[in-house]
């Protein structure tokens, strides 16, 4: 079965829209430098995230999940149309 979802983290342009660097951010939140990196370069269609991790990063930036993360349908291949 296809996916017919995907998942789009928002991290980057949250980063910049706060003027905050992910290196800031891992420094003051203490999650390692390269899991801010997966989430900034939007590398988590196989990654696993944990929710303490979603958690600090979403409080140290005052935003919610549904801010940091977007779903949006993706689109059919040719056999589905």
């Amino acid at each position: 079965m296809d996916n017919k979802y995907t998942l789009i983290c928002n991290l980057k342009v949250i980063l910049e829209e706060k003027n905050i660097t992910a290196y800031r951010l891992s420094k003051d939140t203490g999650e390692r430098i390269g899991t801010i990196y997966k989430l900034v370069d939007g590398k988590i269609e196989d990654a696993r995230f944990p929710a303490t991790l979603l958690a600090n990063v979403c409080g140290y930036l005052n935003i919610t999940m549904g801010e940091l993360f977007t779903v949006i349908q993706s689109e059919k291949t040719v056999e589905e149309k």
